[in-house]
């Protein structure tokens, strides 16, 4: 772990994933404050870019449209983090990273990325988008081996960290590909084909052009799966140790995480997510594996081993809360301290307290566990 970094997590960090939904207004952001401090949390990832736009002051990216009936000054990460000062919470600003839009309608603003420069969104193989989730794809990604889309996000992502100095960390999620079956672009196959061509003779070379030009535009990476899987995997790692090491300049004492698939090998092949080779090279400082099974069991096994593959590095599990009661919950949570991980972070805090309307959760939740270290 970066050593500035270090003594900023707390022994155990007892965390909310706070959605966009619960940062639309004053009374809101002050209601998950206030419940997250009552029932012994202490850390919030507060999601303030959700689909490719701000729930903060940005120069880059269109202010939410969820937003428009708030004053045009209201800042609703710059009111969070006040009232986290108070009530001594730490805060994290969780920003999805490729993943952009996922609703049937464009967006409203011209100014959204893929409105002004929709050659940067990610393709299937058959040169496909799509809007909405439907299968393995949640909706409109960017392409990752994009360099403008770097330069854009890390623009983005640098603002941030400059325009609040009192964050307490940065938290990355979809710092992924959708699934194996993207990005196909044709900027890809050209970035691919360039990284290949000292590696293939120069007949083979030919006759695989002659094909991509021709009736077979995928001929290069079908030539080479192995390489071209290796390939999309290192552009997510260049943009996470491009990140990592922009955001230690502007502020070395920044907590650096990222919400990854449990698992890492599958993440690795299945989503291009080789999260266990950021955190061993410490672009990252913790990572909060996506433990959303429903079987407590099967989220002790994922503790077990994401613990023992970070080698001594912390690990915050994440628990899929909405979709269990909170006895099962808090079971789950027995299990991951059980397994030596630093700590929880419950999904959602808007799903179980039904956008603040409700505390029956996190109060049996807190009597069972928060008040109590030792599970």
């Amino acid at each position: 772990m970066h050593a500035s970094a270090r003594h900023r997590l707390p022994d155990e960090v007892r965390a909310l994933w706070v959605v966009r939904t619960s940062m639309v207004s004053p009374s809101s952001i002050e209601r998950a404050v206030a419940l997250a401090a009552r029932y012994g949390f202490n850390a919030l990832f507060a999601q303030v870019r959700g689909r490719g736009d701000a729930y903060y002051r940005s120069s880059y990216e269109p202010r939410a449209e969820p937003l428009t009936s708030q004053p045009a000054d209201f800042d609703p990460l710059g009111y969070l983090l006040r009232c986290a000062a108070d009530a001594g919470l730490q805060v994290h600003a969780w920003l999805n990273v490729f993943y952009v839009w996922s609703q049937p309608q464009p967006p409203r603003s011209r100014q959204h990325v893929i409105s002004r420069r929709p050659q940067w969104i990610a393709r299937d193989a058959q040169n496909r988008y799509q809007m909405t989730t439907a299968g393995k794809v949640e909706g409109v990604y960017l392409c990752p081996s994009n360099p403008n889309v770097r330069t854009h996000l890390l623009k983005v992502f640098a603002e941030v960290a400059e325009r609040y100095p009192a964050l307490d960390g940065l938290h990355l999620d979809y710092v992924r590909y959708p699934y194996e079956g993207y990005c196909y672009c044709a900027g890809c196959r050209a970035r691919f084909r360039q990284a290949m061509l000292e590696r293939v003779p120069d007949t083979r070379r030919a006759q695989l052009d002659r094909q991509a030009t021709g009736r077979n535009p995928l001929a290069w990476t079908q030539a080479f799966p192995a390489e071209w899987s290796d390939w999309r995997r290192e552009q997510v790692s260049a943009f996470v140790r491009a990140f990592s090491r922009q955001s230690r300049r502007i502020n070395p004492n920044l907590i650096l995480s990222a919400a990854v698939w449990p698992a890492p090998q599958l993440a690795a092949r299945n989503k291009l997510q080789d999260w266990l080779h950021w955190l061993r090279s410490d672009w990252l400082d913790t990572v909060l594996p996506m433990a959303y099974d429903k079987d407590t069991a099967v989220v002790q096994a994922h503790a077990a081993r994401v613990v023992e593959a970070a080698q001594g590095r912390p690990v915050i599990v994440g628990v899929g809360a909405w979709q269990i009661r909170p006895d099962s919950a808090i079971n789950k949570i027995r299990a991951i301290r059980r397994q030596g991980a630093r700590g929880f972070s419950l999904f959602s805090y808007d799903a179980i307290t039904q956008n603040g309307g409700s505390e029956t959760y996190l109060q049996q939740v807190a009597k069972a566990v928060n008040r109590d270290p030792f599970g």
